[in-house]
């Protein structure tokens, strides 16, 4: 009988430890399940998750289940993917600009006080010199694509100068001057229609609309406060242009076309100033780099007026710093700072690592979170 017994209580250990082993596995699952609901219905805590890439963030109130209270958290990783494409063929500096033209081709400006003007093919992942500006371009340098032939142009500098360029001619004609000299934060903004926006920079508050098909300049109303170096715009739909203040501060304004008015939207997570700049994804987001000499990237939420930071630039972002966008999901800029760089971002889904204790049991996940589509690419049960 002894034996027997011996047998009958290992065998009964054994089967109590694998019941609390399922209980604990079960519970575990239950917390990444509810974590996943978390990130997809509770705001506040998809906020404080996406603010805080590489930080676990703790899911509230802790989930008990067959009497076993679990801890769990989710960790946001930083989105996008960079990668150093051909070198722009001369450094790039202060007023340096891009310009998608909607096709293969970007136009760029290289800023830094010379007339350089090139087009990189983003099949070829290569560059063409063409017909230099007509004078040399400096701060608040920049550009725009006004389709189907045509590509506008601040010289910055500290002047007046606006120019159109032609594609099929590959050659530049002078516009109108702009109301006043152009320079730190001076910015352009072009959606479709006859009116391109501009940002005079120059430590003043002077915003302006120009009629494309009046050769004509409009003051409209002032932005809130002085912008200077670091000033940026972009369009993010038909009635809203977005704009960084820079100099050294975080405001980040929203103007209405149809109210002529501007209104404060959330600060940027930190300052922003030269190298500072924006670019609208066509759909409910705003990229953003901080400059500053930093690798600060950030994405604006517009539906959640919002900032989240994303993948880190390769280098440093100083003065000549731009980006623009592509189409799907890419992201082309210059790091300026005198350098030849140019790289390509890619916009790629938010991803989350999750990790669920119970016991001595322990799920740790990665998903992917696509819209209303979730995707499990990792579940490792420890």
């Amino acid at each position: 009988m002894a034996p027997f017994l011996g047998q009958l209580s290992t065998s009964l250990l054994a089967g109590r430890d694998s019941q609390k082993e399922l209980r604990e596995q079960y519970s575990s699952d239950s917390s990444i399940e509810f974590a996943i609901w978390k990130l997809q219905n509770d705001q506040t805590y998809r906020d404080s998750v996406d603010v805080a890439p590489g930080t676990p963030i703790t899911v509230a109130p802790a989930v008990t289940v067959n009497g076993i209270t679990t801890t769990t958290s989710s960790t946001a990783i930083p989105i996008g993917t960079w990668t150093a494409m051909a070198n722009h063929p001369a450094g790039v500096g202060t007023g340096a600009a891009l310009a998608w033209d909607g096709g293969d081709y970007i136009y760029a400006l290289t800023g830094d006080t010379t007339t350089g003007f090139r087009r990189y093919s983003i099949s070829g992942n290569s560059w063409t010199s063409l017909t230099n500006t007509p004078a040399t371009v400096g701060a608040g340098g920049s550009l725009v694509f006004v389709g189907p032939d045509n590509l506008y142009a601040l010289r910055g500098n500290n002047q007046s100068a606006f120019w159109r360029y032609s594609i099929s001619g590959n050659s530049w004609t002078s516009r109108a001057n702009t109301p006043a000299s152009v320079r730190w934060g001076g910015s352009l903004a072009y959606l479709s229609g006859d009116f391109i926006y501009a940002l005079r920079g120059q430590n003043l508050r002077n915003f302006w609309r120009y009629s494309i098909s009046g050769n004509s300049w409009t003051s409209l109303s002032d932005t809130p406060a002085t912008v200077r170096l670091g000033g940026a715009l972009a369009f993010a739909g038909a009635d809203s242009i977005y704009a960084f203040r820079g100099n050294s501060s975080t405001a980040f304004w929203l103007y209405s076309l149809a109210g002529n008015s501007w209104s404060s939207k959330a600060v940027s997570m930190a300052t922003v100033d030269d190298g500072g700049a924006l670019a609208f994804t066509g759909s409910d987001h705003v990229f953003a780099f901080r400059g500053n000499t930093t690798t600060t990237v950030w994405r604006y939420q517009v539906s959640r007026d919002l900032w989240i930071p994303v993948a880190t630039a390769p280098a440093s972002i100083d003065a000549g710093g731009a980006m623009v966008y592509a189409g799907g999901n890419t992201i082309y800029a210059f790091r300026g700072s005198g350098q030849q760089s140019f790289w390509r971002f890619t916009i790629t889904p938010p991803e989350f690592d999750l990790t669920s204790t119970a016991g001595d049991f322990t799920i740790d996940a990665r998903i992917r979170i696509n819209g209303s589509a979730i995707s499990v690419l990792i579940w490792d049960i420890n």
